[in-house]
């Protein structure tokens, strides 16, 4: 069962440069931040199966990389139109310099293989995000700070300088949804670039999903996950249909006590948040 109550949780936004620990007081209207979160595997196990991206949609899934100087980093990201690709917004923003990536900083490279191949690659021509993201602020030592509704925030939609001849993701709006369920036929998939297989896809079949939730525009899932996740696509399978109806972005963990954390789901964005900006972006540069 998915969690609805996010108190005493700890979560964790994923990410390869950073990934910052996110702990919610049950008072508390904001989210700490103090370490970096190891993996999600539910019930301890890891469910996450390597796939070769060479047909659809697995080849139009691939690595979001940001080059800035000697530093680089990655997340996961999906096509979702002939030069859009989706991705969660915290990958692109350097909380160092208080600032985006520049679009030439940044390059998606689809259906990455371990053996070096690749289905398609394009530097990045433009970068859109929702306004009013905010990333998260220090407040002290090893400390940041982040408010609730930055979850549903952490989007952006990298429009490529070139356009890649790969079919696209379409996105789906899915509202205040147990999925799979009644709501919608399908199986739920997430599939991403792990950390610990940085050149390997890997998918997570017969997960779950609850979307708008804990808020409108968010997601609640049970995917397993890594660092280097964030961003991927959470996907409703039927038959040869597949659709994007949200993204990864961060992980819950709640205290049992004094023994740690245990793994409790994953947060991400539902379509619902981004699908007006998506539909934007594809119309101005098909």
């Amino acid at each position: 069962m998915i969690p609805h109550e996010l108190a005493r949780a700890v979560i964790y936004v994923t990410g390869a440069a950073y990934v910052t620990l996110l702990p919610a007081g049950a008072r508390s209207e904001h989210l700490t931040s103090a370490a970096s979160p190891p993996a999600l595997f539910l019930a301890g196990t890891d469910h996450r199966i390597p796939i070769q991206p060479d047909t659809w949609p697995w080849s139009s899934i691939g690595r979001v990389n940001v080059v800035q100087g000697f530093a680089t980093h990655y997340c996961t990201g999906t096509l979702i139109g002939r030069r859009q690709v989706l991705t969660a917004a915290h990958c692109l923003f350097d909380t160092r310099l208080n600032a985006w990536a520049r679009p030439e900083q940044v390059h998606f490279v689809a259906g990455q293989s371990r053996d070096g191949e690749f289905r398609g690659h394009s530097v990045a021509l433009d970068i859109t995000a929702d306004p009013n993201f905010r990333p998260a602020s220090k407040q002290g030592p090893g400390l940041e700070l982040v408010q609730p509704d930055t979850i549903a925030r952490d989007w952006a939609i990298v429009t490529l300088m070139d356009t890649l001849d790969l079919s696209p993701i379409t996105w789906h709006v899915i509202r205040n949804a147990d999925l799979p369920g009644p709501a919608e036929a399908g199986e739920i998939a997430r599939s991403g670039y792990s950390q610990d297989r940085p050149f390997l896809l890997s998918v997570h079949w017969g997960c779950s999903v609850k979307t708008d939730s804990p808020r409108p525009g968010s997601l609640v899932h049970r995917c397993d996950s890594k660092p280097g996740d964030s961003g991927s696509p959470i996907l409703l399978l039927n038959n040869e249909a597949a659709s994007l109806i949200g993204i990864h972005t961060a992980v819950i963990r709640k205290s049992p006590g004094r023994r740690g954390y245990s793994p409790e789901a994953g947060l991400g964005v539902s379509a619902s948040a981004f699908q007006a900006a998506a539909a934007l972006a594809v119309e101005q540069n098909p």
